[in-house]
């Protein structure tokens, strides 16, 4: 194997361990969902939850564009 293969090889790795590290940082994230719309609910505004659920969105599509990239 040339050197061009090994590091072809090596990022593709890197990258699948990458993306499954961040699949599970997103994963545990979205675990802390409901105690911290229930405190914005209790402390915060209609705005602050809006753009909470707006993030919630957006974590959401990218754990299934990781999932997708992961699973081939």
């Amino acid at each position: 194997m040339n050197k061009k293969e090994d590091f072809s090889s090596n990022k593709h790795s890197i990258d699948e361990i990458d993306g499954k590290q961040a699949y599970q940082t997103l994963v545990d994230w979205v675990k802390t969902v409901p105690k911290a719309m229930q405190e914005i609910k209790d402390n915060g505004t209609k705005e602050d939850l809006k753009k909470y659920k707006l993030q919630i969105k957006m974590v959401l599509d990218k754990l299934k564009e990781i999932e997708k990239k992961i699973s081939r």
